[in-house]
């Protein structure tokens, strides 16, 4: 008889643990399975690996829709489940094991939502980057094009001299800027091509800019070409700024790897699994 009455105690301090264990807890379940469903409703086929070449490839929409949904719906309630369950505390030895295997989920999950959100974010930024490079070389080509055509047409002597006095120095700062960009195609550290464009290229530019505006110009013809020139400079500000950005992008989604990310979904599922499992298998032992 001693020993039925120590099981039915242990039974009965388990019994009022795990009543104490559930009513902690509810909360965090319902987080749970809100967190669950909306992460389960993402439209995961869709993710891309890679980027496109090619703009057009991305339908920009349906990731948009998806970086709401993870900043909304989903790393919110990642970041109250960590928060609320380091409040829990568990001093049944049976249930703090189990309990330990939940909060690891809830780590992966939110581990998970981080990366993902990061990932689908930087995605967007390099596709909006690469966009932005696209509209500004179609600019740089009608300005060329215009460039190209004012100087074909133009046969006035003083208006020719200017413009050949233009060309020389344009050709020149061609030159120079040519010379400065070989090192973004080298092998050398994103932080060093950064720098390089900042430190470099930029001030660069800037002087390109300041010797067309020391010229003094008086035909119509020549001037037209400078402020096209001009256009194309400050576009070429806008530019390589934007291929800094791209290079951060791209970087981001290098050290992310969305091949990395997806499987942690597999990781908590299982853990859930097990967690969910032995409460339904305590539960039972218990009626």
């Amino acid at each position: 008889m001693v020993g039925l009455t120590v099981l039915s105690g242990c039974s009965n301090a388990l019994a009022e643990d795990m009543e104490e264990y559930m009513e902690d807890m509810e909360e965090i379940h319902a987080l749970d399975e809100e967190f669950t469903s909306a992460a389960d409703s993402l439209d995961y086929d869709y993710l891309p690996e890679e980027l496109s070449s090619r703009s057009v490839d991305v339908d920009t929409e349906r990731l948009e829709s998806i970086s709401t949904k993870l900043e909304e719906d989903i790393l919110p309630v990642a970041e109250q489940m960590a928060e609320e369950i380091e409040a829990v505390e568990v001093n049944n030895e049976e249930l703090a094991e189990m309990h330990d295997s939940f909060r690891e989920s809830v780590e992966i999950k939110q581990d998970f939502a981080r990366q993902l959100d990061e990932y689908v974010k930087a995605y967007l930024m390099s596709v909006r980057s690469n966009e932005e490079l696209i509209e500004l070389s179609q600019s740089f080509m009608e300005n060329q094009k215009e460039r190209d055509e004012i100087i074909e047409n133009t046969k006035e002597s003083e208006a020719v001299r200017e413009i050949d006095a233009l060309i020389e120095q344009i050709n020149e700062n061609s030159e120079s800027l040519e010379s400065e960009s070989q090192l973004l195609q080298g092998d050398e550290s994103i932080d060093e091509k950064q720098r390089h464009i900042d430190e470099e290229m930029m001030p660069a530019i800037e002087a390109h800019i300041e010797s067309l505006n020391q010229m003094n110009l008086e035909t119509e013809s020549a001037i037209r070409i400078r402020s096209l020139s001009l256009e194309m400079y400050y576009g070429f500000e806008k530019y390589y700024q934007e291929r800094k950005n791209t290079m951060t992008y791209n970087d981001t989604l290098q050290e992310l790897q969305l091949q990395s990310i997806i499987p942690m979904k597999e990781t908590y599922q299982k853990l859930d699994e097990n967690y969910y499992g032995r409460i339904d298998e305590i539960e039972s032992e218990l009626e």
